[in-house]
């Protein structure tokens, strides 16, 4: 079928932030920088997805299915050399300084064109997040120079967050379900760190990453009071990867199994100490999963102006599918479900600017070494200095005053629902347009029976999302009892 689809969504040159997004106009009366970036955000993401991500993902999906660790390296670089890979590093040390709103407009785009390319051009975001947690200056900084040196060079760089075990999935992000897990992973104590042992499983990034934040209690009968986060070097000793997974969906992101065979690691790569680690995971769950309902609504998006497109082609006996009363009908009762997530994904992006670890960007303390000259931001004096131990305090102080408990009950609260809210309308849209396309529309060219495949995993991940919505009851109505 030759398609001569219409000029909308993904399939548009026009940037629609503020077409969808209505609202955004008075703040951009304000802050009209701050608007525009997140519109040049869409505008280049849209532009990417359209002439690099949607060309190739169902012949990436394809050869993925036939080899699990196959990886599209030519994508990969691509996005690294638009700066993609390194989008929310600040502009002065040479990323592209967006915000959590212009990232949620790309996420929007790319995920739309393909979830699983999303994962592997947008998801190393997971290290930055760890390390601003507890926000040691050393750390953060040396973190940025190394991303910062792998993208002028065009070498990859990788991080995964290592969370889940073959018997304990999300319970490992769960207060309550960690009271009664038995974790088969574990971490000793010796002399000058600890020693790590163990299998993680279904970790993203985890065959490609040059370092893994992981996940591990120090005494297995009481992992939540015992809990740590350790930063670990793949190169480590006794660190190996085993299968990469063969999945249903979101094939071009891989997925493997990570096998821990007493790891040192030394006291200065423990990110949060035992006792601590489950409140660091969270406060990272706190902002991913408002994301990956942001990516659910995505697939959505388009599986929706797939659907759109054919149906506009499609001739039936009567006429074109798409003038159909009950598609017209059903397009827009799916439209404005597409439309409610979105305003709440907003929403919650721009909340994040204003009150979570965005802020730290708009600090005067961040925009003042922003004036410092280029070469000393990323130097190794100033490296130096940051590693001290009075400037590691300083930035862990200065960061919790910004994101205090409150804050991230609140932002645990309202991203639960957003992550159920998105993924499960991920689900239900994805296979809602295949109601209506039938068998020719399911077959594999169309990319519908993709985001069906793509959109099952995002009620699982980042927490299930009948523990998704068990947080969002106690942070809710469950403390008022």
């Amino acid at each position: 079928m030759n398609f001569s689809p219409p000029p909308y969504g993904l399939f548009s040159p026009k940037i629609d932030l503020m077409v969808n997004l209505p609202g955004l106009g008075k703040l951009g009366e304000k802050h009209p920088a701050y608007i525009a970036r997140a519109e040049n955000a869409q505008a280049a993401a849209r532009k990417f997805a359209v002439n690099h991500i949607l060309p190739r993902s169902l012949e990436t999906d394809k050869k993925c299915s036939q080899d699990p660790a196959y990886f599209d390296w030519d994508l990969w670089h691509a996005a690294n050399r638009e700066k993609f890979t390194i989008a929310c590093l600040p502009e002065k040390m040479g990323g592209l300084g967006w915000s959590a709103l212009a990232n949620a407009a790309a996420v929007e785009e790319f995920s739309s064109a393909c979830m699983g390319s999303t994962a592997n051009i947008l998801f190393n975001t997971f290290g930055v997040l760890g390390a601003m947690v507890e926000c040691k200056t050393g750390i953060v900084l040396s973190m940025i120079k190394k991303m910062l040196q792998a993208q002028q060079a065009g070498a990859p760089l990788f991080y995964s967050w290592a969370i889940t075990e073959p018997g304990a999935g999300t319970d490992m992000e769960d207060a309550r379900g960690m009271e009664a897990m038995r974790p088969s992973c574990h971490a000793q104590k010796v002399q000058g760190g600890y020693s790590l042992s163990g299998v993680k499983c279904f970790i993203t990034n985890g065959s490609l990453a040059h370092y893994v934040i992981v996940n591990m209690p120090v005494d297995p009968e009481h992992p939540l009071e015992s809990m740590a986060t350790f930063h670990v070097p793949t190169g480590a000793p006794g660190f190996s990867v085993g299968r990469v997974e063969r999945k249903c969906g979101q094939k071009a992101s891989q997925t493997a199994e990570l096998f821990f065979e007493r790891v040192f690691v030394p006291d200065a790569d423990v990110w949060a100490q035992p006792g601590k680690g489950f409140d660091h995971t969270r406060e990272i769950l706190s902002i991913t999963r408002g994301f990956v309902g942001l990516c659910g609504m995505g697939i959505a998006r388009g599986a929706l102006e797939r659907c759109i497109r054919y149906s506009a082609d499609k001739q039936t006996p009567q006429g074109r599918l798409i003038d159909q009363d009950w598609v017209r009908f059903a397009l827009a009762d799916m439209l404005k479900d597409l439309h409610m997530v979105r305003a709440a994904a907003y929403n919650f992006a721009m909340a994040l600017d204003a009150f979570h670890v965005w802020k730290l960007f708009d600090s005067p303390a961040v925009k003042g070494a922003a004036c410092l000259p280029d070469k000393l931001l990323l130097s190794d004096s100033l490296q130096a200095l940051a590693k001290s131990a009075p400037a590691s305090e300083a930035g862990s102080i200065f960061k919790k005053k910004i994101v205090t408990g409150k804050v991230l009950d609140e932002f645990v609260r309202h991203g639960s629902a957003l992550k159920v809210a998105g993924t499960d309308l991920a689900m239900k849209t994805s296979s809602r347009v295949l109601d209506i396309v039938g068998l020719e529309g399911m077959s594999r060219e169309f990319g519908m029976e993709k985001s069906f495949r793509d959109a099952k995993v995002t009620q699982i991940y980042e927490g299930s999302n009948q523990a998704n919505l068990l947080d969002l009851f106690h942070e809710e109505i469950g403390r008022l009892l």
